[in-house]
């Protein structure tokens, strides 16, 4: 009989064989056996894995490759928020970043700081408890991202399994990271793509981005994904890592990959001397990067110094020098939004900025065509601003041809006849004869394209499935010529379009029926009302309580609402009282529209109390939280201020906990929440 014993020396072995195997194929594109050999291996594996219960899994290779397709990404929690950084553009920016760090502080320190290249990838957290990778998420809007933990473990350089040393680790901690990939591999994967006619990717961070949001693992598997890790984000003990040095340390002892280019300075100055070397260096390096990060290198110090409502204080990233170029301006269009403005676009001869085709640049508005005095056929200077946004810089005034004419806005659609008042003036709700006219040079089109887009988003109707490529296949198709059309939707239309198969078609339409019904101020927000955002709407939905109360509502009524000023009662007004909109919201309301009415705050010992929420809370979901207080009549911030009334401290609560305390602010803790609440 065989013993445990031999089983898990089996188990260990077969392990790291694939793992072997699934580097040299992934990393290093050189396999040193044939597909069929390393499929043998790996249901080896998967048997001793099915037969013996007693094995341990955690870092099983069959949890990394080719895993089961997903029918979509799932929501990503981070235990603490993950933030972006505040911008440097010049050695004064650092002085005063510096600066406002020692005000703070009120101390004369010497800081110390640790730099770091910043790698232009896809930022992502990693979940680890007892050293065991849980879960991993994308940064979203920093407090939710997406659940790609399906394809993260598909990355040979994630250890499943952090290595024991004699430094043990935090009991749960996020890793904050960045996914990349290395220039020679982009380049060999996007000539592969052209040879086999499959779309080129117009840059690495677009790459990596398509392929960590992949729902389908075994694609992601196939794309050879790498990473640094950089930050720590919640972590279950405090005052484990003394320094930021001390932390990179400790990563790279338990397996987890950092930068080679990481170095700590004594001060100010010697940073700025690497910050010079980095740039220098940064066209030999074999992944991109789009600045140079600086941060305090003392946690205690960090701490202090905390974090404004979008950036830690003690971090801040040296951007490099926008890139620039010359092209030539083919013509000048213009697009519309949901809201009828017009946004003038130049469309350019294409021309090649830090490894990123240009071919068109956005103008912003008039005034800034009036200022560039910028012309069709000119040539014009080009920057990519934060290496990101393409913007003229000015016109190339030498080269300007005789007889060029200044832009002028156009006054009509090209197509439709309607003018451009039309528009500005009335939602797009109402053009269903633009959007009949079949014309994709309507503005019409683009425009009803961008109110769908809004009204079914996730603060609005919130309608599973239903992205900017369905859209624009519904509106070109016909299929939706209004928002009605939508819920007049059948699975037969669903099924005839290209990508949808009778689940997904299913799943549609279920969400479809579930969004009418929900709570009236979403639907007023979903609208897309000019300056209704969705804090107004909330207000207005509280104010009148019902849909058919605002089409006889007056310009003076409005203004009675909180937060509604006389520019955004002027286009509620103008919104309900036209005949086309309320023949199409009556059209809703016999589709099925059942709007839920505001749940009535009453008088409690909560009413007009600020309130700051911060860390994890097991019971509550940091929104169900917000809205149990809201309906207590306190109001929910962000941040921090001589403001609050109350913090609501959760499981690792940050800084947050000790400007409370700093502030003499009431701090309610996980165990007394509930009595808090009930006022007991």
């Amino acid at each position: 009989m065989v013993s445990k014993k031999d089983i898990q020396k089996e188990y260990k072995n077969l392990k790291e064989k694939i793992k072997f195997h699934n580097e040299k194929y992934h990393s290093q594109d050189d396999p040193d056996i044939t597909d069929q050999e390393f499929d043998l291996l790996f249901k080896q594996l998967k048997e001793l894995e099915k037969n013996n219960a007693f094995i341990d899994t955690t870092d099983s290779p069959s949890r990394m490759v080719g895993g089961k397709k997903l029918s979509e990404l799932t929501p990503f929690e981070h235990g603490l928020p993950m933030l972006s950084l505040d911008n440097a553009f010049s050695s004064e920016d650092l002085k005063d970043f510096e600066k406002r760090n020692l005000n703070k502080l009120k101390e004369n320190i010497d800081f110390s700081y640790l730099v770091e290249p910043k790698i232009d990838g896809v930022a992502i957290s990693l979940f680890y408890e007892n050293g065991n990778l849980l879960r991993a998420g994308t940064r979203g809007d920093g407090f939710v991202g997406e659940d790609v933990t399906h394809n993260v473990l598909t990355i040979p350089e994630i250890p499943m399994t952090l290595n024991r040393t004699s430094i043990d680790f935090p009991k749960k901690m996020e890793v904050r990271g960045e996914i990349f990939i290395e220039l020679n591999d982009f380049s060999l994967i996007n000539k592969d793509f052209k040879k086999n006619n499959k779309k080129v990717f117009a840059n690495p961070r677009n790459f990596v981005a398509g392929s960590i949001r992949q729902l389908d693992s075994s694609i992601a598997a196939k794309r050879p994904l790498k990473i640094f890790c950089h930050s720590i984000g919640l972590v279950s003990d405090r005052n484990f890592f003394e320094t930021q040095d001390e932390m990179l340390k400790k990563f790279n002892k338990w397996g987890l990959p950092i930068s080679k280019e990481v170095n700590v300075c004594n001060n100010l100055d010697e940073a700025a001397g690497l910050i010079d070397l980095l740039t220098e260096k940064r066209n030999k390096l074999n992944y991109e990067i789009d600045g140079i990060v600086v941060k305090i290198n003392s946690k205690a110090i960090q701490e202090k110094l905390g974090n404004s409502s979008r950036s830690p204080r003690w971090a801040i990233a040296k951007k490099f020098p926008a890139e620039e170029g010359e092209s030539r301006i083919l013509s000048i269009s213009f697009q519309m939004g949901r809201t009828g403005v017009l946004t003038p676009v130049a469309n350019l001869e294409p021309v090649k900025l830090g490894g990123v085709t240009i071919s068109n640049a956005t103008l912003h508005n008039m005034d800034e065509v009036k200022r560039l005095d910028v012309r069709e056929n000119d040539y014009v200077k080009i920057i990519r601003a934060g290496d990101v946004i393409p913007k003229i810089k000015e016109v190339v005034l030498k080269k300007r041809e005789d007889g060029s004419k200044t832009i002028s806005p156009p006054n009509t659609c090209p197509t439709c006849d309607n003018t451009i008042s039309f528009f500005e003036s009335n939602t797009p709700l109402l053009n269903t004869d633009v959007l009949t006219t079949n014309n994709k040079n309507c503005y019409g089109f683009s425009q009803f394209k961008e109110t769908l887009k809004h009204f079914v988003s996730r603060n609005a109707m919130d309608i599973d499935g239903l992205g900017q490529k369905t859209i624009d296949i519904f509106v070109d198709k016909e299929l939706v010529t209004s928002l009605p059309d939508l819920y007049r939707l059948n699975e037969e239309d669903i099924l005839s379009l290209e990508g949808f198969a009778e689940k997904s078609a299913d799943k549609l339409l279920d969400s479809l029926n579930e969004s009418l019904n929900t709570d009236l101020h979403r639907f007023i927000y979903a609208l897309g009302i000019k300056e209704i955002g969705i804090e107004t709407s909330k207000n207005l939905s509280k104010y009148f309580e019902n849909l058919e109360s605002f089409f006889s509502i007056k310009y003076e009524d409005y203004l009675e609402v909180n937060d509604v000023g006389e520019v955004a009662a002027a286009n509620l007004e103008n919104f309900f009282k036209s005949d086309s909109n309320k023949k199409i919201l009556e059209e809703l309301l016999k589709l099925g529209l059942d709007l839920k009415p505001p749940i009535q705050v009453k008088e409690s010992h909560l009413t007009s109390k600020v309130i700051v929420i911060t860390g994890k809370l097991s019971n509550y979901s940091r929104e169900s939280l917000k809205l149990k207080l809201e309906n207590l009549g306190a109001k929910v911030s962000n941040s921090l201020s001589k403001k609050t009334d109350y913090l609501i401290a959760g499981e690792d609560p940050g800084s947050k906990l000790s400007k409370a305390k700093q502030l003499n602010i009431d701090i309610i803790g996980y165990s007394d929440l509930d009595g808090f609440l009930n006022n007991l």
